[in-house]
């Protein structure tokens, strides 16, 4: 059940980056066909248009299935291949790959193409040398670089997405964080417990492999939630939402019991390769913050305000109040959490190291 439900979740994570990956594909080659067929015009060689119409729907339906294909195999493999090979190496790999990609679709849309254009069955005992002239041919080739260098721009913008987080590069590009701005925003400091323990009991190296294990098999359950995942502190994970987002469908509590099942579904694994199973704790709070670029030569968004310190203190009492979670009054009050799938506790007014005045607090549990 466990196993199912890990490869549920991963499948759907990657259907969604799938889907965007086939939709941009299908609209450059949709470009790329049109650019062909104004060239063409402009040399008087316009082609018959309803031959045209054919080679773009078997081209945009190919290249569609190619974009589902590598958003669901081909881009989780190059993410393993960037963790475990030399740059030159997974690029070598990526190749490869996107070659036989390449040359499966080119196959099975030329025998769709032919098999349609000439009225035949697909089966046809024709088609196999029209298709190898095909495939062998100057087009062919012209369209597997165009294809080739479409892949790697592909991948090296995901990655670079996911190094600034989902939504973070495209703000950039779109400059939305160039001059300050205030803004509300939801923040969850998440700690893991008794890391400095953890550490002592682990070598440097293995302990390094172990935060390292634990974000990565946290970052689906954020993204699940629709959090922005700010920066990593040392043994600490800091997630933000925009403040409606967060409150939305109950993102910002959601988050948290995301991670705690997949990292439940994933205990046997860690205790084979660690000796332990990681647990955790956070602290939730919402309001005004100022967000910008900062930095010149290394460029960040960062965030600035009395909000995150909070944020801060108020993680800083689980382990006092002997809780996972602890949820400031403020934003408990504007997510109307249903009794019926939560367990709310109130802890009381809390004294926050720093602040002048005490904080209400409170825990959540999921019903049972």
């Amino acid at each position: 059940m466990k196993l199912r439900q890990s490869i549920r979740r991963l499948l759907s994570s990657n259907f969604a980056t799938a889907i965007r990956i086939a939709l941009i594909w299908t609209s450059i080659a949709i470009l790329q066909a049109i650019y062909d067929l104004v060239i063409l015009t402009n040399y008087d060689a316009v082609p018959d248009m309803s031959v045209f119409w054919l080679l773009l729907q078997s081209t945009g339906l190919m290249v569609f299935v190619a974009g589902i294909l590598a958003g669901l195999f081909l881009i989780p493999r190059v993410n393993r291949w960037l963790r475990t090979h030399s740059y030159g190496m997974a690029l070598l790999l990526l190749v490869l790959s996107t070659t036989v990609l390449f040359i499966l679709m080119s196959t099975i849309g030329s025998f769709i193409y032919h098999a349609v254009d000439q009225q035949v069955s697909i089966f046809d005992p024709s088609l196999p040398s029209q298709v190898g002239e095909y495939l062998v041919g100057i087009d062919n080739v012209k369209n597997y670089f165009f294809w080739l260098i479409i892949a790697v721009i592909t991948i090296l913008g995901i990655q670079i997405n996911d190094k600034y987080g989902p939504g973070i590069f495209y703000s950039f590009l779109m400059g939305k964080y160039f001059h300050p701005k205030e803004e509300d925003r939801i923040f969850m400091f998440l700690d893991i417990r008794s890391s400095t323990t953890i550490a002592e009991q682990l070598e440097e190296m293995q302990y390094f492999e172990f935060l390292k294990d634990f974000f990565k098999d946290a970052t689906p359950g954020i993204l699940k939630a629709k959090g922005e995942i700010y920066q990593y502190v040392g043994d600490e994970m800091v997630v933000s939402w925009p403040y409606q987002r967060g409150l939305e469908n109950y993102n910002c509590i959601n988050a948290f019991f995301e991670v705690q099942q997949i990292i439940q579904e994933k205990a046997a694994v860690y205790k084979e390769k660690y000796g332990i199973v990681p647990t955790f704790k956070v602290g939730i709070h919402g309001g005004k913050v100022i967000s910008g670029e900062i930095g010149l030569i290394k460029r960040d968004i960062a965030f600035s305000g009395d909000i995150l310190n909070t944020t801060a203190r108020i993680q800083s009492k689980c382990n006092e109040m002997g809780v996972d979670l602890l949820l400031s009054e403020t934003l408990y009050e504007q997510l109307s959490l249903p009794t019926s799938k939560f367990q709310i506790l109130p802890m009381g007014n809390v004294d926050l190291k720093g602040k002048a005045h005490s904080h209400k607090l409170y825990t959540i549990n999921l019903n049972a």
